[in-house]
């Protein structure tokens, strides 16, 4: 059978192959117009170099978006060797300042290799002190709820109307002036 039969679309006369080429023009000159170059991004802190995921314990918390929420957070921050933290990604977490027993003074574990799998987690691309976007720690009820009046006032004003003693009204008042 024929080419063109075939179901081949027919060739038109005066239709090439030359359809779409295009003759080259003069290309008017280019400016080059040099790109600023992005800072590199600064070096990791490596584990062995700090240690310190090792020593604290840090468990999730709810956001404090709620009376009930904020009113836990005060709580945490009542007692010693307590924080909370809140992470470049804004998730929360409470935060118990205690060594583990296995870091050494070379801040190097003791039982690496049969370390818990929640140790396994960490490495220096997902703690802390290499979080690009930064953190925030909160060590006292005043330094939280002088946050929480600048970035919730509404959640502050009734959290402070019940749940917060006079003298701690008083000093947060003080600091936030």
């Amino acid at each position: 059978m024929p080419r063109a039969h075939r179901g081949h679309a027919r060739r038109r006369p005066g239709r090439g192959r030359a359809r779409g080429v295009q003759h080259p023009q003069e290309v008017p000159r280019v400016t080059r117009i040099p790109l600023p170059m992005m800072p590199a991004a600064p070096a990791l802190t490596a584990c062995t170099e700090c240690g310190k995921c090792c020593t604290y314990v840090s468990v999730g918390i709810n956001e404090p978006t709620s009376v009930r929420n904020a009113s836990d957070i005060l709580w945490y921050l009542y007692h010693e060797q307590v924080s909370v933290y809140r992470d470049g990604d804004g998730e929360w977490s409470v935060v118990f300042e205690t060594r583990c027993r296995h870091l050494q003074g070379s801040l190097l574990c003791g039982v690496y290799p049969e370390r818990p799998l929640i140790c396994r987690n960490f490495d220096n691309t997902t703690c802390e002190v290499n979080d690009p976007e930064g953190g925030r720690a909160f060590s006292t009820p005043e330094d939280f709820l002088v946050w929480l009046s600048t970035t919730r006032p509404r959640l502050h004003r009734r959290l402070v109307e019940r749940y917060v003693p006079a003298s701690l009204r008083d000093r947060v008042a003080a600091a936030a002036s």
